[in-house]
């Protein structure tokens, strides 16, 4: 007997470079990342999620995705009928070793002659592992709503190792540095200097999971040695990047940073 299955499951592969056009879905959309990585944006910001790691995007939520590297996802797409207890808000996500073994399973929900008799258990399993899913650590960046903050934010994102002054980039934006620094205060919940260092540790995380060596990514991120960059990144995620870096690899076979 088939039973239709709430929850759509999709496996998908991108080649490096590969750009999603914005678009949005009527349901919640899950994107696992079992290989490489994917970068969510939203008029919020942008997300970022190295494997074993889940962007969550709200229903309708307008977003576009990229692939800095060949990636392996998994979408599982989620009605808005069993989003309630989800999350309210675009978010990354931890994914339980059991919410991985639910994601693959779902994706057998289609198969010729399989036993479907357990879909709907399945899914209510699928929506508890979401809903009491921790957020972990936040590799995410606000762009911010102000026309003047979101010319830095996307001027800073687009090269992150230029070690722009606060005076400067006001200057760019057209505004004092007193409103700017205001600005990025307001809107992001960081000072200046604290936006820049965090987005500089989320693109490290990107970089370093494409198998870019430490010393190569702190060079390119702005820093004079590898280790005032580790400072840093110890500073904003806990660990330093070699050991943060080992865990994703113990925890999901990724080579070693070199």
């Amino acid at each position: 007997m088939f039973v239709h299955a709430p929850i759509e499951a999709k496996r998908f592969t991108h080649s490096a470079g590969t750009q999603v056009a914005e678009h949005w879905h009527p349901q919640g959309q899950l994107t696992f990342v079992t290989q490489g990585t994917s970068s969510i944006t939203t008029a919020e910001g942008w997300w970022l999620a190295p494997p074993g790691r889940a962007i969550w995007v709200t229903p309708d939520m307008p977003h576009t995705a990229a692939y800095s590297e060949f990636s392996d996802v998994i979408q599982l797409l989620i009605p808005p009928s069993l989003c309630v207890t989800l999350p309210q808000a675009c978010r990354t996500l931890q994914v339980s070793d059991l919410l991985r073994e639910l994601a693959l399973e779902a994706l057998t929900f289609a198969a010729p002659g399989r036993n479907n008799h357990d879909i709907p258990a399945i899914c209510q399993l699928i929506v508890h592992q979401l809903s009491a899913a921790s957020a972990g650590i936040a590799l995410f960046i606000a762009k911010g709503k102000d026309r003047r903050l979101r010319q830095i934010t996307s001027l800073l994102q687009l090269d992150p190792g230029k070690n722009y002054s606060l005076e400067t980039v006001a200057e760019i934006a057209a505004c004092s540095p007193r409103t700017l620094a205001r600005l990025f205060q307001a809107e992001t919940g960081m000072n200046f200097t604290r936006w820049r260092d965090h987005l500089r540790v989320v693109t490290a995380v990107d970089r370093l999971s494409r198998g870019q060596n430490i010393t190569q990514v702190a060079l390119e991120l702005g820093y004079q040695s590898p280790n005032s960059f580790s400072t840093m990144f110890t500073r904003l995620l806990g660990e330093p990047p070699r050991r943060f870096m080992n865990n994703l690899r113990l925890a999901k076979n990724l080579p070693a940073p070199s």
